[in-house]
């Protein structure tokens, strides 16, 4: 090939190289930024979007969690507020809530199982009280209840010695006086669970109400050194010596911290230096001795079994609308009208015997208190629990239907 037939076939295959060169279409020079914008643009809709759809589903979910039923009158009380912020929390009601709809028990629940008024061979309540629980607000609400449904309340086991535990004697003359009672009586008493069918008689209503035991021990301290609980002791007994002005002024984080045996709540113990009614599984567990030591597994586990099988109702203050709900649909009998009246009488009922000298316990103390009410906590939660799933029992189908209709 010759030098001008070479130089010719560059110039042509530079020109098909340009030609194909200049038929690509050239982006603007601020295309790249444009781009990026528009990705993020669409990044930040797609964020709004999907967290305003998240919200919407929040709120839908919302309104069929039992924890804020605000359709059905409850107020959130609920929840304390150590545990406001772990809603998912199996001892809380929107905790249950969820564990039994993610394992598919929800639809399974029955009111009808679930009840032990059914299983009550008299129509008597027996309300053997807790000491520390908010019972004095029960019976006022009973005082209020009494014309309203007919009831007859019998006060004279308010006025008995409050006793730890009652021998075999005590047990059976207990049981016939209960057992004696004309239907719609109310027997009210600080006093262990009796076995009726032990003693071949007709076992009645059982009811009782529970509270933290840590709240419920502090709650003490302070009431056996109000001017209530000793201007009663002062009538019952006026030559009984008084104590010293000190012991009516000590402080119980010092008491706990300095390892004052008042303040000292040691598992196992069957004996206490003075009273202080850390046992709430007692009153639940009866007059065995197994029953006594403190933070029992084996008393804990009685209790349990005595209120799965026995209580109608074991409620709690602490969460006072599901408590009333679960009584009026459980024990229609005694509580119709249940909570209309707390609502109108609210104050006169949650005043009786309230304890207005509590001074702020610090969170390290209760911790420390806490560590040794393991199992009195089981017992607890286990009661909360039960009474969750009552309430969920008769409340669902109107809490669904409610959220459908929003």
């Amino acid at each position: 090939m010759s030098l001008g037939g070479e130089k010719s076939f560059k110039m042509k295959l530079r020109d098909m190289e340009n030609a194909f060169k200049y038929r690509r279409i050239p982006y603007p020079k601020r295309s790249i930024e444009l781009i990026a914008i528009l990705a993020i643009s669409c990044t930040f809709f797609l964020f709004m979007h999907t967290n305003k759809l998240n919200s919407r589903l929040k709120e839908m979910e919302i309104k069929l969690q039992p924890s804020e039923f605000s359709a059905l009158g409850l107020t959130g009380n609920q929840l304390n507020t150590r545990e406001s912020s772990r809603r998912d929390n199996i001892n809380t009601l929107h905790g249950t809530y969820q564990y039994l709809k993610s394992t598919g028990q929800l639809n399974k629940l029955s009111a009808e199982r679930l009840n032990n008024t059914r299983k009550a061979e008299i129509d008597v309540i027996f309300f053997n009280r807790c000491a520390k629980v908010g019972s004095e607000s029960l019976l006022e609400l009973f005082n209020k209840m009494e014309d309203f449904n007919n009831l007859i309340i019998e006060r004279d086991g308010l006025h008995r010695p409050t006793k730890r535990q009652l021998n075999r004697e005590e047990q059976v003359e207990l049981a016939e006086t209960v057992s004696g009672f004309v239907e719609g009586s109310v027997y009210i008493e600080h006093v262990n669970w009796l076995d009726f069918e032990a003693f071949d008689l007709p076992k009645p209503i059982y009811i009782n109400l529970v509270r933290d035991p840590v709240e419920r021990v502090i709650s003490w301290y302070f009431y056996a050194r109000g001017a209530y609980k000793n201007a009663i002791e002062y009538r019952k007994a006026p030559n009984k010596p008084m104590r010293p002005a000190q012991w009516y002024k000590k402080d119980f984080n010092e008491c706990v911290r300095s390892g004052d045996p008042e303040c000292q709540y040691v598992p196992f113990t069957v004996k206490d230096s003075i009273g202080n009614f850390k046992r709430q599984s007692l009153f639940f567990c009866g007059h065995h001795d197994d029953c006594i030591p403190f933070n029992s597994p084996a008393a804990v586990q009685m209790a349990k079994e005595h209120v799965e099988r026995d209580y109608a109702v074991v409620g709690s203050w602490e969460d006072t609308n599901i408590t009333l709900t679960v009584f009026e649909k459980y024990i229609p009998r005694f509580f119709q009208g249940a909570k209309v009246l707390f609502e109108i009488h609210n104050g006169e009922i949650t005043n009786r015997n309230k304890n207005h000298r509590k001074p702020k316990i610090d969170a390290d103390v209760k911790e420390m208190i806490r560590k040794n009410f393991t199992n009195e906590y089981d017992f607890y939660y286990f009661c909360k629990q039960r009474l969750y799933k009552q309430y969920l029992a008769v409340s669902l189908k109107d809490i669904e239907g409610m959220a459908n209709y929003n």
